[in-house]
């Protein structure tokens, strides 16, 4: 097999890996936006996710209640389903805060996958679909997150040590430990606990204990063989190759 078919066919594997993302954000979507919502299903996803999905405008006074019980943000109410249609003004135009909505929702959808914890690059991936695609570019979404920041929608936005810009998406709180250890992720995502101890002059214990709570966070994921021992991969923060 030549190199220029197996670059046709790496082509056209990623073609479909996001196509098949790209139909499942759509069918997820689709699902929350017809699903009845009781003040039960409310305050599940509040605890959950930190938000509040109030596109019933009967249940204000629930979505009141459960706003304070849980202590959360006027900001992170969702008051409407947002459409990649409503992203562009007039077709053209590109609404930011409406992008950042939308990147905001649909990265809410992949919480169990993702953790909340993402690159500008994963970002622009989960927007640039449907009608959007090819209409906006990886700078838009900057000043989208960057909105999303400054409305106190996200929690953090801060670049790596490796200029990559990071944005968590829920209150997950990481403490120093947590920011060095991201600090040290190379390019393929992957860390072990002996390139923390080395590179941060920590005892195991330490390396263990902070890498375990990325993992808990869903930032990371645990890889174990028998030729390569525990590593721990950060799929976020692994840079696609061009």
């Amino acid at each position: 097999m030549g190199i220029r078919e197996i670059e046709d066919r790496n082509r056209m594997r990623e073609l479909m890996r996001k196509k098949a993302a790209e139909l499942k954000m759509q069918r997820l979507e689709a699902k929350t936006a017809i699903t009845k919502m009781t003040k039960e299903k409310l305050a599940q996803i509040a605890k959950k996710h930190g938000v509040i999905i109030a596109l019933d405008p009967e249940m204000q006074e629930a979505v009141e209640e459960i706003r304070k019980k849980y202590n959360i943000p006027k900001e992170r109410i969702i008051k409407e389903q947002i459409t990649e249609e409503s992203v562009l003004k007039r077709g053209k135009k590109v609404d930011h805060e409406k992008l950042g909505m939308l990147a905001y929702q649909r990265v809410m959808l992949e919480k169990q996958e993702t953790g909340g914890l993402l690159t500008l690059p994963d970002i622009f991936d989960r927007v640039n679909t449907g009608i959007l695609q090819g209409k906006i570019t990886i700078d838009d979404v900057e000043k989208a997150v960057k909105i999303l920041k400054k409305s106190n929608v996200i929690p953090e936005l801060r670049k790596l040590e490796n200029g990559v810009l990071i944005a968590s998406f829920f209150p997950v709180q990481y403490t120093q430990d947590q920011a060095l250890i991201l600090n040290l992720v190379k390019d393929d995502g992957v860390i072990t606990t002996g390139d923390v101890c080395k590179n941060l002059n920590w005892t195991i214990e330490r390396a263990e204990r902070a890498l375990q709570n990325l993992v808990d966070t869903r930032v990371a994921r645990i890889m174990e063989t028998f030729r390569t021992g525990k590593r721990y991969f950060f799929p976020s923060l692994k840079i696609k190759k061009k």
